[in-house]
């Protein structure tokens, strides 16, 4: 509509001009007046015309895109498919796909939009939800579908691993929005083991493709970095960046995605880079994608890089007696220039929570503890680490040191990191007054390495002091500066939680730091981004987002606002009540 309309007063005008040029001087001689009047019919005719075009609440093509940035007070409302448009939109979609590949199923479309373990919950769930779950089979049927929900102004909230923390699966835009599923997209389309690269699906899950690399003769000394949460897809940790623990040593999405292939809100099909892994061709549109959280386009091919597999890993865990005694060693080894595969940070709650789900021979002191990969090519490369890691321990009153160089009881060790979300949330039965009603709220943040000690420390003390002594954990990739909180509650403390959060993820940026250093934005996060990094950032990232998607279809309200009058904060700050299930589901 914006460049219609443009288009269109430019045909109005040219035409005002010729008929002025042939026609004025003819009337000239008779009478000024009836040019006047003419003039005035003329200018009306036109201003009738663009009113009547931009009454259905578009982006105005009055104020075009003659600016760098687009501030939110710049625009109007989106426009979205009415009922009978969103039938008819949605009924050639099901052409598309076929019947088999869309579910209407309730329960299906309940778990398209929303999860117990996420942050943040719809406030209208009967409305901001999905019709339909579409499961495309290929890019070019991703194409023909975006080019329908374009035509159609069909709000598309896509998705492959449903772990996302921050509301990012929320279909605000609902009933009249549809869930599009990578869970059939999950191939792995080419290996070059010798490039050190992979291309995959996004919906293939980053354990899945290290199974793959290990049951194959040329893949198994291979390893994919990133290795976020239990049952993250290609395609959702492309979305959030997300990292895991091992991105101390391999690095984010970020720096282990070689090129996307993404389709854009008009179905338009694009490759961001070829497979070399250095290349200075034209905007590096790879990383404008990653971390864009499915606004800017659907990601249907990622090419990523492998790492080689460390033939010898050592697991060590260090108790010591104070959260600032652990940060501290890590500070050190860090500063020694020591680089571990992976260094981890749970605090004692975290330690008491994984206890409870522990063998009882195999239970740790629950005290704040670092957990470290160590490996290298060799067994003395490995053997030379652990031990520069414990005389730096033992220099910060390290009370307990343990060293693995089993595979199997490395596995056992690391599991009480890797189960750190799910051992918090079934803790929560046992500390809250409600045992029936337990909410968790998970948040990330990242500092500068050099000031994350403090924050930890600092944010730790707060927590106690606000009552929550035993009803938060504390984990965190301690080696790049990101920790997370994890704090369970009833839902009437919702108020009280909330107001926690606000103060201590504000606390982080006012370190320097993010508000958050892999989870991603989601709704939950956008608060506090203009804190972050300033409004006229957001209104360049609002440009960007308008460029690539001027429809605003493509998972609308994520990262920060595109409409002026959506209120969502306020409904998300009013509480929200997620009825809990009566066990953990599969994730």
């Amino acid at each position: 509509m914006f460049s219609t309309i443009r288009r269109s007063s430019g045909r109005l005008t040219k035409q005002w001009f010729r008929y002025k040029s042939s026609s004025t001087h003819a009337v000239k001689t008779t009478s000024p007046w009836l040019t006047y009047a003419l003039l005035g019919v003329g200018f009306l005719g036109t201003g009738f015309f663009l009113g009547n075009s931009l009454s259905k609440n578009e982006v105005s093509a009055l104020e075009p895109a003659d600016r760098s940035t687009a501030p939110l007070s710049s625009l109007l409302s989106p426009v979205y498919a009415n009922d009978e448009e969103f039938q008819t939109g949605l009924s050639r979609i099901v052409d598309i796909v076929g019947k088999d590949n869309v579910s209407f199923n309730k329960d299906v479309l309940d778990a398209q939009n929303d999860s117990f373990y996420s942050t943040h919950h719809p406030p209208n769930p009967e409305v901001q939800r999905p019709s339909a779950v579409v499961f495309p089979n290929s890019t070019q049927q991703v194409s023909e579908i975006l080019k329908i929900a374009h035509e159609y102004r069909i709000p598309i909230v896509a998705n492959s691993g449903l772990t996302s923390l921050e509301g990012h699966n929320m279909h605000t835009r609902g009933p009249n929005s549809i869930s599009v599923s990578f869970l059939n997209m999950n191939n792995i389309v080419e290996f070059h083991p010798d490039d050190l690269d992979i291309v995959v699906q996004p919906g293939v899950g980053w354990q899945e493709l290290d199974d793959f690399l290990l049951s194959d003769p040329k893949g198994k000394n291979l390893k994919f970095g990133p290795d976020p949460g239990i049952g993250a897809n290609i395609g959702g940790m492309v979305g959030t960046s997300a990292s895991g623990t091992n991105a101390f040593k391999y690095g984010t999405m970020k720096e282990n995605v070689v090129n996307l292939t993404v389709v854009l809100a008009d179905g338009t099909i694009i490759k961001t880079r070829q497979r070399p892994r250095k290349s200075s061709a034209g905007y590096h549109l790879t990383r404008l994608f990653i971390g864009s959280e499915g606004t800017l386009g659907l990601v249907t091919e990622i090419t990523l890089k492998l790492h080689v597999r460390p033939k010898f890993e050592y697991i060590t865990v260090a108790a010591f007696p104070s959260i600032k005694d652990a940060t501290s060693a890590a500070a050190t080894i860090i500063a020694k220039g020591i680089q571990p595969n992976a260094m981890e940070i749970l605090n004692e709650t975290m330690m008491a929570f994984v206890n409870e789900t522990s063998d009882p021979d195999k239970k740790n002191l629950e005290t704040p503890t670092l957990f470290f990969k160590l490996g290298g090519p060799t067994e003395e490369s490995a053997e030379e680490q652990a031990k520069l890691v414990e005389v730096i321990a033992k220099e910060h009153n390290v009370i307990k040191l343990q060293t693995s160089t089993n595979e199997e009881e490395n596995a056992e060790l690391w599991a009480a990191r890797r189960n750190g979300l799910w051992s918090t949330f079934q803790f929560g039965s046992k500390v809250l007054p409600d045992k029936d009603d337990v909410q968790i709220w998970t948040t990330d943040v990242a500092v500068p390495i050099s000031k994350l000690s403090l924050v930890i420390t600092e944010i730790n003390d707060y927590l106690i002091e606000q009552g929550l002594k035993n009803k938060f954990s504390v984990m965190g990739h301690i080696g790049d500066g990101n920790c997370h909180f994890l704090i369970v509650y009833n839902s009437p403390d919702y108020q009280k939680i909330h107001h926690v959060v606000d103060h201590l993820v504000t606390e982080a940026i006012r370190y320097d730091g993010t508000c958050t250093g892999e989870h991603g934005v989601g709704v939950g996060k956008r608060r506090y981004l203009p804190l972050e990094l300033g409004e006229t950032t957001i209104d360049t990232m609002r440009q960007i987002k308008l460029a690539l998607d001027p429809r605003r279809i493509l998972n609308p309200d994520k990262i920060f606002k595109i409409d002026p009058n959506e209120n969502l904060d306020e409904e998300l700050d009013k509480g929200s009540v997620k009825v809990v299930p009566h066990c953990m589901t599969n994730h």
